[in-house]
């Protein structure tokens, strides 16, 4: 059921006399869509797509879920150069080792139109950031093949955002007057573009097949078990010596006949649904999870971090989940680690607040999961003026929560250890729109679909009492909702 159409022509043309973002919009009534209908619908015909969804955390987190079925522009970040790719024509660029810096120009040129000034997201960039990235902002040597990209962005130009408060959904298509220019844009070209979309979103679906099969996906570590011990016995040296407090080490499980990508998601969503699921498919590189953790939140100039750092199996019925959970909330250790983590994240924040603005609202909450537990905290601040959401990513990135304490000196420990380079693992996945916000996530549980085959990397925080087994198997039960996905699919 159509609700409305805005803006009118003549608003329209009024807007793109003074911005230079400007949408029209279809608002329907849909409360027999869902968002994973819609993706459905495109994601076999797009390429760039994305979807992210918040299945956990009410109206606070989850009020939204946004997916981008059409790009104007990819933005790729490479070690020596940023790529932009636009209207069929790449152009490549040197970055001077500042990245970042070129994005923050880039971005300050758009001037949306103010309107869904109440909607987290509608215009700016979506994708991903490597944990490589930090190569740009520590001396920690990037692993990644130089051919390979560290970061991938899209801007998208159509979108269709679900509020999933009011059952409605808004499809938009994005138009962007050239500037500096005296060719306005076609207003009857950008409503016949809205119309073809609307039709395609509200049309019939593709069936999703229902069929069986015999192949059985599993995921398998790489790396033999007593490789790992190794590694955490040698984390365990640094620690005695005094050069780190803890230190997250990783390793990755591998899927060599990986399911379609739809169904994977639906999977995952139904087995481990978390306040951030996301689909992305960028091309050669696809993305699908289910993360817990906020990477860092930037709304109307207040940030938001979320560590979480503190791991209980859940259990099999709810006397035994609540002792679990009582258990630990007592555990010296992980109230240690945990604490020393929120400190941490104070302490990133601290470097672009706002003076005396950095508080810690909630300390030491347990936060349950399908498969595990987490103790979570939550830090906000304000900006300082004159800095923005750039300042506050490189700020923050990576997460203390996927590196350690201190972070440069366990990094540095990381890089010797797992002699490998960990991609979108320990990175950061979302958006940075064109109006100042941000909302990126922490990228974990998550696959990577590259190349026919899928990649899962799980971790565990070292500390000077750890056990390597029982750090082994925390490894195994992150892993295992992503396990449990896969195997329902036949």
């Amino acid at each position: 059921m159509y609700l409305k159409e805005f803006p009118d022509e003549t608003t329209f043309y009024r807007m793109a006399s003074h911005f230079n973002v400007i949408p029209l919009c279809m608002e329907i009534l849909c409360d027999t869509e869902t968002p994973i209908t819609l993706l459905n619908k495109f994601y076999r015909l797009q390429n760039p797509i994305f979807l992210f969804e918040s299945v956990t955390g009410g109206e606070k987190w989850g009020r939204y879920s946004f997916m981008g079925v059409s790009s104007r522009s990819r933005i790729r970040i490479f070690s020596d150069r940023i790529q932009v790719e636009e209207n069929g024509r790449i152009h490549n660029y040197k970055h001077q080792g500042n990245p970042l810096g070129y994005l923050k120009t880039l971005t300050r040129q758009f001037k949306p139109a103010p309107v869904f000034e109440s909607t987290r997201f509608w215009c700016g960039m979506v994708g991903y950031l490597n944990y490589e990235m930090v190569s740009f902002f520590e001396k920690i040597p990037n692993r990644l093949d130089p051919e390979l990209e560290l970061s991938h962005f899209i801007v998208p130009d159509a979108l269709i955002i679900f509020d999933n408060i009011r059952k409605t959904i808004s499809i938009l298509v994005l138009s962007f007057p050239a500037s500096g220019r005296h060719v306005p844009p076609d207003y009857r070209l950008l409503r016949k573009r809205l119309h073809d979309l609307c039709g395609a979103a509200m049309g019939p679906p593709p069936a999703i097949k229902a069929d069986r099969s015999d192949i059985t996906h599993t995921l398998m570590p790489t790396l033999k078990k007593e490789a790992f011990l190794e590694r955490v016995r040698k984390i365990k040296s640094y620690i005695r010596a005094g050069d780190v407090i803890q230190t997250v080490i990783s390793h990755p499980f591998i899927c060599e006949n990986p399911p379609d990508p739809l169904k994977l998601y639906r999977a995952l969503r139904y087995v481990n649904p978390s306040p951030y699921l996301f689909y992305l498919d960028m091309g050669e590189t696809m993305l699908i999870g289910s993360s817990p953790e906020t990477m860092v939140r930037l709304e109307h100039g207040k940030a938001f971090l979320r560590p979480i750092a503190g791991t209980r199996q859940r259990g099999i019925d709810e006397e035994e989940d609540m002792a679990m959970a009582e258990d630990l909330l007592k555990d010296e250790k992980e109230r240690a680690e945990h604490i020393m983590l929120v400190d941490l994240g104070r302490n990133d924040l601290g470097r672009v607040a706002e003076t005396g603005s950095v508080q810690v609202t909630q300390l030491l909450h347990v936060e349950r999961y399908s498969h595990v537990m987490h103790l979570v905290s939550d830090i906000c601040c304000n900006l300082s003026p004159g800095t923005d959401a750039w300042d506050l990513l490189r700020s923050v990135f990576p997460a203390g929560t996927l590196t350690g304490a201190p972070k440069v000196r366990a990094m540095e420990i990381i890089d010797e250890v797992e002699q490998s380079s960990r991609g979108p693992y320990g990175g950061a996945v979302g958006y940075i729109s064109f109006s100042g916000n941000m909302d990126l996530a922490i990228t974990i549980r998550t696959a990577q679909i590259e190349k026919g085959r899928l990649v899962l990397r799980s971790g565990a925080g070292i500390v000077a009492d750890s056990n390597p087994e029982k750090e082994w198997m925390e490894t195994v039960n992150k892993a295992e909702a992503m396990n449990q996905a896969l195997k329902l699919i036949r």
